[in-house]
């Protein structure tokens, strides 16, 4: 969704804009006055799944080293082939002066290692950062950074030992594609690109003294203003009315199962009169096992632009826009999450003061009760916050993305 938004924001600009994307995503980028070519079947990645139950109680890293190397797998290298090939075709059928590319996006990889003239490729980050740094613990670990540590050996040994075979699968992928192997570790194939556009502020990314100049941080694009073209909901003025609202979400994509947070979150402040509890589903056929408190109000969907200005805090899974969408508008976030990137999002959220990070994606309700009490109560989470609404009421990200296309093509 993010690429649809970019999509129409470089067509307002007057740019000619074609998405290449999976069968679901055609109609939304239709209606937002974009050309879509199809993916082939065989790039559906489907939303990630959780831990083994045998690893539920495992120590968290060997969790998050269980789903970072089935993820780099799923989402990295099984997709490249098919995705190589359907951009090419769409290369070979009409003129297009650059290639804007989502970071898992790993088609375009054969690309960038081929001889011969070819497109600039820009990479879109829409989530934090993937590249390996002397001042950062490697990505997917989910550890915050400690000053005058260097962490290329620990990155070295992550990444030629522990993630080797995820390494391996990538470069067979590179192989059926015709294109030789990558110089790179996984994560670190947006390094190959002529630019790297990320989706956030730098105030919101680890600090890293080797950045590459090839890395601009323009701002998070955010879904635009709500303009009345769907009714909210009959019970919309409780939440104008509510003295402390807090909204809980699994996002748009790994919400399979609403009761690893949704349903611990109602149970925790389901007992409340002092709040508004708001929970969006993102699924129309959602089923919530547990009762809906009378404290809870429950929506598949509601635009953000109206409801973040009521909310007091947001509970999320971590996902990379909504937590962007909650920060540019100053709202303090308590994050459960450990699939996707949302470990590492989670970290930055513990790491600048913007909320807590409960460290699991399935938090007991007396942990999500303390934790929504104490941002309430410490005013610093919500000040941080608002620091952060700040830097990114100064991005301009459209206008920046078509500056470093511009750039790019020459």
């Amino acid at each position: 969704m993010p690429m649809i938004d970019i999509g129409a924001g470089l067509r307002a600009l007057g740019h000619d804009v074609t998405l290449l994307t999976g069968p679901g995503f055609v109609e939304p980028a239709r209606r937002a006055g974009l050309p879509a070519m199809t993916l082939p079947d065989d790039v559906h990645i489907d939303p990630p799944s959780a831990a083994p139950a045998l690893l539920r109680r495992a120590p968290v890293q060997l969790r998050r080293f269980w789903l970072g190397r089935a993820e780099l797998d799923s989402v990295f290298a099984k997709p490249l082939c098919g995705e190589d090939r359907a951009l090419r075709a769409a290369l070979r059928s009409s003129r297009f002066d650059a290639v804007l590319a989502d970071v898992t996006f790993t088609g375009a990889v054969p690309l960038l290692l081929q001889d011969g003239r070819r497109p600039p490729v820009v990479v879109c980050n829409v989530g934090p950062l993937t590249l390996s740094s002397a001042d950062v613990p490697p990505f997917g670990m989910a550890w915050q950074p400690e000053a005058g540590v260097d962490y290329r050996p620990m990155t070295a040994v992550a990444h030629r030992l522990i993630m080797r075979g995820s390494q391996r699968r990538f470069d067979r992928a590179l192989r059926r594609a015709g294109s030789r192997r990558s110089p790179v570790f996984i994560s670190d194939w947006p390094r190959l690109a002529d630019a790297v556009v990320a989706l956030s502020v730098r105030e919101f990314e680890y600090p890293r003294s080797d950045l590459p100049p090839t890395v601009d941080f323009v701002g998070p694009v955010l879904a635009a203003k709500y303009k009345g073209d769907r009714a909210l909901p009959p019970w919309w003025p409780d939440v104008q009315r509510a003295g402390a609202v807090v909204h809980v979400t699994q996002g748009t994509f790994d919400n399979t199962d609403l009761d690893q947070l949704i349903a611990p979150t109602m149970a925790a402040l389901g007992d409340r009169d002092d709040l508004l509890v708001v929970v969006t589903t993102a699924r129309p056929d959602a089923r919530l096992s547990a009762a809906i408190p009378a404290n809870a109000r429950v929506a598949d969907w509601l635009p953000y632009s109206a409801l973040m200005p009521h909310v007091d805090v947001m509970v999320t899974n971590g996902g990379y826009g909504g937590v962007h969408y909650a920060l540019s508008h100053g709202v303090p976030l308590v994050v459960a999450g450990e699939t996707s990137d949302k470990a590492e999002v989670a970290a930055r959220v513990d790491h600048t003061g913007v909320g807590v990070d409960l460290g699991t994606s399935t938090p007991t309700a007396a942990a999500i009760r303390a934790a929504v009490d104490h941002v309430l109560r410490d005013d610093r989470y919500r000040r941080a916050a608002r620091r952060m609404q700040r830097a990114i009421d100064a991005t301009a990200p459209i206008d920046a993305i078509a500056n470093t296309l511009k750039r790019a093509a020459g």
